[in-house]
C-alpha cells in the first residue's frame, strides 16, 4: 500500500513554546463562506429536488435508501474537503486549565443533542449517545493533561527551552497510563505520564522514526532507546515539532526524505490563503461582457418563465420543475458569456422574474422554488464562467451616470433589482404576519372585471351546456369568467360562485371544453384523457391520487379528490363528450365545511343539456 502523508488541520498548543501558528477567525470564516455555496447547492440537490423528483416517480424504497446513501457519502466527502483547506487550527491546552479540547467535544454533543430533540428522530439518538460518551471520555482525559503539564513544569531546569512537544499515547499501556506529554528541549527528551516522568539524554537516542496512519491523521514515534515506549498516536504537527527538535540535537531519523516531506507539508499549511479575488468584484461587473451576459439571461429567463406555449413555465397549470431544470444550463450559458465570477450577481434579477408569481401562488411555495432556483442557477453561472475564465484584459469604464445607458448597464439592473427583491420580501413577511394572502390581490381584479350576476341559487353557464342548484347565502358571489378557447361555440365558457377575496379563494365553478386534439369520442381517447387528469392531481397533491367513477344525469364522471400541497381541499368531477365536455370544480380553504356543502348540492343537483 502507498505510504500515507501527513494531514494537517490543527495544532495543540500546550503552553510549553510558540507553536508557529495563531487562530485567524476572518480566515476561517472566509474559508467557510467559500464553501456555503456549495453546501446550499447540495442540499437543494439532494433534498428538495431529488426530494421532488423521487415523489413524482413513486420511487420505492430500494431508491430511497440509495439516495440517502448518496447522500451521506457527499456529506462526509464534503465535510472533509472542507476540513482539508481550512486554515490551522490552534487548541490550546495548558498547565492552568485551559483545555479547548474538552470544550470542543461537548459543544458537539451538544448540538447533536439539539438536533435529536428539535427533530424528534429516533436515528439521531444513536448519535447522540456516542457524542455524549466521546464527551465523557474526553472530559476524564483531559483533566489528567493540566497536571501532566504540572509535572513537566517542575521538571524543566531554569532556562531549558522546548523545542517540540506534543500529547500522545504509549503502545502496550493500560488505558489509563497511556497519556503522555512528550516535550523535546534544547537538553534532553521527557515523557511525563501519571505514573512517573521519563527522562531520555539526546546521546542515548541511537534513531528514531516516524509514521502516518488513519488517512496521515494520526502519527506515531518510535525512539531507538532502552525504556522508551513506541507513542502510538499523536498529532502530526505536534509530532513534525518534536522530529525536528530530535534531527537538531544530533538523533537522525530512520527516513530523512520522509521527515522533509512532512516538514514541507506543515509548512505549506501554515501558508494556506484564499485563492480567489472577490467574488463580486466591481471592475468585472463593469465591462460590457457583463451587461451582455446579464440582457440574455433575462431574456431566454422570461421566455422559459412565461412566454413559451409548451405547458412549461411559472403560472397556472404549468409545469415548473422542467422550467427550474433549464435554469442551470441557461445561466452557464450565461455566465460564459459574462466571462467573469460576478456574473453570481445575475440571481437577483433573475428570481425578481419569479416576484409575480407570489400573486397567484402560496408563498410557500415561490419561496421553495426561489431556493431551488438559485441553487441550481448559481451552479450554471460558476460553471459558465470557470469554462471561459475571468479576462485577462483590462476592465472597461463603467457607464457614465445619468442616460439610459446608465439605467441598463448590469451593475444598475443589479442593484434595482436587489432593492426590489428586498422591498417584496419585506411585503411577503408581513403579509403572512397579518395573515393576509397576496393572491387576493389578482383575485380583486378578477372579481372587479368579470361579469357579475345575482347570487340567486342558479348556474348561469353560457350556451347553456350544464346548469346546477345550489343554497343562497350572503357572501356568495356569482360571476361569469369565460376563457374563449376558440375551439368551438361557447369552448372555455366558465361560470363561478365565489367567497370574496378577502376570505380567501373559495370557488365553485361549472366549466365547459371542447376537446379537438384528441377527440374524445372512443374508450382509447377517454383513457388517456383521464391518464393525464392523474397525473396532474398528483402534481397538486405532491403524491399519487385516485380516481373513481360517478354516473350523473346519464353520463360517466370521472372525480377526483384530495388536498392540495399546499393545503387547500379540491373536488373535481369530469365528464368527457365528443363535444360537450363539462367540469365541475370545487376549491376551498378557509370556508371548506361551507363549500363541502355548496359542493355536494352542486354535484346532486348537476343536469346536462341534450
Amino acid at each position: 500500500m502507498k505510504p500515507a502523508k501527513p494531514v494537517f488541520q490543527s495544532v495543540v498548543d500546550l503552553g510549553l513554546r510558540d507553536v508557529g501558528v495563531k487562530n485567524q477567525p476572518r480566515r476561517l470564516a472566509a474559508h467557510v463562506g467559500r464553501w456555503m455555496p456549495a453546501i446550499a447547492v447540495l442540499a437543494i440537490l439532494f433534498v428538495v429536488v431529488a426530494c421532488a423528483v423521487l415523489r413524482r416517480s413513486g420511487a420505492g424504497d430500494g431508491a430511497v435508501a440509495l439516495f440517502a446513501l448518496l447522500w451521506t457519502m457527499t456529506v462526509v466527502r464534503l465535510a472533509v474537503k472542507l476540513a482539508a483547506g481550512a486554515p490551522v487550527a490552534v487548541i490550546r491546552v495548558t498547565a492552568g486549565g485551559q483545555n479547548q479540547l474538552v470544550w470542543l467535544a461537548h459543544a458537539a454533543a451538544v448540538l447533536v443533542a439539539l438536533a435529536a430533540l428539535v427533530l424528534g428522530q429516533l436515528l439521531l439518538l444513536p448519535a447522540a449517545v456516542l457524542s455524549a460518551l466521546m464527551a465523557l471520555m474526553v472530559w476524564r482525559g483531559g483533566r489528567r493533561i493540566p497536571e501532566l503539564l504540572q509535572r513537566l513544569g517542575e521538571q524543566r531546569e531554569p532556562g531549558e527551552a522546548v523545542l517540540g512537544d506534543g500529547l500522545g499515547t504509549a503502545a502496550g499501556e493500560r488505558r489509563q497510563d497511556a497519556l503522555r506529554v512528550v516535550a523535546a528541549t534544547d537538553r534532553r527528551l521527557l515523557l511525563v505520564s501519571a505514573s512517573g516522568i521519563v527522562e531520555v539524554a539526546y546521546a542515548q537516542i541511537r534513531g528514531f522514526a516516524i509514521e502516518w496512519k488513519v488517512a496521515g491523521r494520526v502519527g506515531s514515534l518510535t525512539l531507538s532507546a532502552e525504556g522508551v515506549p513506541v507513542i502510538a498516536s499523536m498529532n502530526p504537527p505536534n509530532l513534525v515539532s518534536i522530529a525536528r527538535a530530535l534531527r537538531a540535537n544530533g538523533v537522525q531519523p530512520s527516513d530523512p526524505d520522509a521527515l522533509a516531506e512532512a516538514e514541507g507539508a506543515w509548512e505549506e499549511a501554515l501558508q494556506r490563503r484564499r485563492p480567489h479575488g472577490p467574488l463580486l468584484d466591481r471592475a468585472g461587473m463593469s465591462r460590457p461582457a457583463f451587461d451582455h451576459g446579464l440582457w440574455l439571461l433575462l431574456g431566454l429567463a422570461a421566455a422559459v418563465f412565461y412566454l413559451n406555449s409548451f405547458g412549461v413555465g411559472l403560472g397556472n397549470m404549468r409545469d415548473a420543475i422542467p422550467a427550474l431544470l433549464a435554469a442551470p444550463v441557461l445561466c452557464a450559458i450565461c455566465g460564459y458569456v459574462s466571462r467573469t465570477r460576478s456574473s453570481l450577481a445575475y440571481l437577483a434579477p433573475l428570481n425578481l422574474l419569479v416576484l409575480p408569481i407570489f400573486f397567484f401562488a402560496d408563498p410557500g411555495d415561490v419561496l421553495a422554488f426561489m431556493i431551488a432556483l438559485s441553487a441550481l442557477a448559481a451552479v450554471g453561472l460558476a460553471a459558465g464562467a470557470a469554462l471561459r475564465g475571468d479576462s485577462d484584459s483590462p476592465a472597461a469604464e463603467g457607464p457614465p451616470r445619468g442616460g439610459l445607458r446608465a439605467a441598463l448597464s448590469g451593475l444598475s439592473l443589479i442593484r434595482i433589482s436587489t432593492v426590489l427583491l428586498a422591498v417584496m420580501g419585506v411585503t411577503v413577511t408581513a403579509a403572512s404576519a397579518a395573515g393576509v394572502e397576496m393572491t387576493t390581490l389578482w383575485r380583486t381584479v378578477q372579481d372587479e372585471t368579470a361579469l357579475r350576476l345575482p347570487a340567486d341559487g342558479r348556474s348561469n353557464l353560457s350556451g347553456g351546456g350544464a346548469s346546477l342548484r345550489y343554497t343562497a347565502a350572503s357572501g356568495l358571489r356569482e360571476l361569469v369568467t369565460d376563457e374563449h378557447l376558440e375551439a368551438g361555440p361557447d369552448d372555455g365558457a366558465r361560470w363561478e360562485l365565489r367567497t370574496a377575496p378577502s376570505a380567501g379563494f373559495n370557488a365553485i365553478t361549472l366549466a365547459h371544453y371542447i376537446f379537438d386534439d384528441p377527440r374524445l369520442d372512443d374508450a382509447a381517447a377517454v383513457a388517456e384523457f383521464v391518464k393525464g387528469k392523474d397525473e396532474e392531481h398528483a402534481k397538486l397533491a405532491g403524491g399519487r391520487v385516485g380516481h373513481t367513477r360517478r354516473g350523473v344525469d346519464g353520463r360517466t364522471g370521472y372525480v377526483w379528490k384530495h388536498r392540495t400541497a399546499n393545503g387547500y381541499w379540491y373536488f373535481t368531477a369530469w365528464f368527457p363528450q365528443p363535444v360537450h365536455t363539462v367540469r365541475l370544480e370545487c376549491i376551498a380553504r378557509s370556508r371548506e365545511e361551507r363549500f363541502r356543502r355548496l359542493c355536494a348540492e352542486a354535484m346532486s343537483s348537476l343536469a346536462f343539456a341534450d
